[in-house]
């Protein structure tokens, strides 16, 4: 089969190199200039490079770290103990460390016991109102979608100071949107993992750029094996023929058309939105898409002339737009920068400061930096990088769970894949994965069942 692939996100990468396995001719279409979609990278004119997100990367990415370890790219990760480390100006630096000597899920309780920000009244009520989720399992998690983080919280008796405390930006660090607009599902199915699985906590960062470490060996493989992958090719429209329910290509917006067998959409689901042609707005598969917005966030990166953090791991805070943040130069080794802090800050949320100038954002980022860390105070902004995304993951709001639409469309040989369709985890490179390794199942599926057949033979079936 030849399979057209619009989008080279982890969605789309993972869903080529697996068909390509599988004997399948594979193209892949983007329309940016770099791979690797929420989780590329770039270099700017001082040869520094530019990341699209903090890309944390937890020890329950089961099928993430499977990929990369059967196509030799298992040793990309700069892996870090399993801590959440929150910096306030009232407490300073203090950890949530799941107890690696204690069985689950005590080692995650006993983490929390220990966090200075909270009282014992806190640490118990939380640990009681915690009992129910971290001792279920998936379904019972499931029920919970519509209903808000925040108030499931409140609801089981777990008080204000923790949610302000963790659970915000808990939610924040998970999909840029506070807990009281995120669906329970999202934060209870982080802790479903993190408390059933002994490694699902720990956490890691590239060692460099995910350009130069994942995507581009990633293509090299592809290419290497007959397959293309093709830079700088925005699919504008989908070419369907309703009498037969097929795609007959994919139109890019140069005019020309890329045809093939099978066709894949691993775009962002509000890019997916703006090429659907009318007629498969008639079904309510993808008029549902309308239901799954994009969360806006922004990427800041501030290089100072000293180091200023001095912590080789994450950092999340609460109260503030900097929900999660690192010193590059630190936790990546490829980055090192002369002793000098690279620090990369999640910006959220960002509905508001996603409109403001340049300088105006990077005063306000410097403003909360310099509460958290007040050394900062005496070193000189050497340069800043800003990256804004209007749209990045799904927002996981309540409710919202039931339009995900599995990666098989209505549409014969027109699959989906990416972290917005249906499989059990988070919108995350772990949920692209999952996503991607769906569509590939449910390719492979229609070809054995005979309703999934190669152009040539559609038209002359017809």
């Amino acid at each position: 089969m030849r399979v057209i692939i619009a989008g080279a996100g982890p969605a789309g990468m993972v869903a080529a190199r697996n068909l390509i396995d599988r004997g399948h001719e594979v193209i892949v279409l983007e329309k940016r200039d770099v791979p690797g979609g929420k989780v590329s990278a770039w270099q700017d004119a001082d040869g520094d490079w530019i990341e699209s997100g903090l890309h944390v990367f937890f020890g329950a990415y089961h099928h993430l770290l499977g990929f990369l370890d059967r196509y030799g790219l298992g040793d990309t990760f700069n892996w870090k103990p399993a801590e959440m480390i929150f910096a306030s100006e009232r407490h300073g630096l203090a950890g949530i460390s799941f107890v690696p000597w204690l069985p689950t899920p005590l080692n995650g309780l006993a983490g929390v016991a220990k966090f200075k920000p909270l009282t014992l009244g806190d640490k118990v009520r939380m640990g009681l109102g915690l009992i129910r989720p971290i001792f279920g399992d998936q379904s019972y998690v499931d029920q919970q979608d519509n209903e808000s983080y925040a108030s499931w919280h409140l609801r089981h008796g777990m008080g204000q100071r923790s949610l302000d405390e963790v659970m915000h930006t808990m939610a924040l660090a998970l999909n840029f949107q506070r807990a009281d607009k995120v669906s329970a599902k999202l934060a209870l199915t982080a802790m479903l993992h993190f408390a059933h699985e002994k490694n699902a906590p720990k956490m890691a960062l590239v060692k460099g750029s995910p350009d130069t470490n994942i995507w581009r060996p990633l293509i090299a493989q592809i290419e290497q094996l007959g397959g293309r992958v093709e830079l700088g090719r925005k699919v504008s429209s989908i070419d369907y023929d309703a009498e037969t329910n097929r795609v007959m290509g994919f139109v890019l917006d140069d005019g020309s058309t890329i045809t093939g067998d099978v066709y894949i959409s691993a775009m962002p689901v509000h890019n997916l939105r703006k090429i659907i042609p009318d007629r498969l707005r008639e079904y309510d598969y993808f008029a549902n898409l309308k239901h799954l917005k994009g969360s806006p966030v922004i990427t800041l990166q501030l290089f100072f002339d000293r180091r200023i953090a001095g912590v080789d791991n994450l950092l999340f805070s609460a109260g503030t737009h900097l929900s999660v943040y690192a010193d590059m130069a630190m936790v990546a080794p490829e980055y090192h920068n002369g002793g000098k802090s690279i620090m990369q800050f999640v910006v959220a949320p960002a509905e508001e400061l996603i409109k403001l100038p340049d300088d105006e954002l990077v005063q306000f980022v410097m403003e909360e930096f310099r509460r958290l860390h007040p050394v900062a105070r005496e070193a000189k902004l050497l340069k800043h990088t800003i990256v804004r995304i209007p749209n990045s993951v799904y927002q996981a709001l309540p409710g919202v769970d039931k339009y995900r639409p599995d990666q098989a469309t209505p549409v014969s040989n027109f699959f989906l894949a990416g972290d917005y369709t249906r499989q059990h985890f988070l919108a995350s490179i772990e949920g692209a994965t999952i996503s991607a390794e769906q569509c590939v199942e449910r390719i492979t599926t229609a070809i054995n069942h005979g309703t999934l057949i190669p152009e040539h033979a559609a038209i002359a079936a017809d």
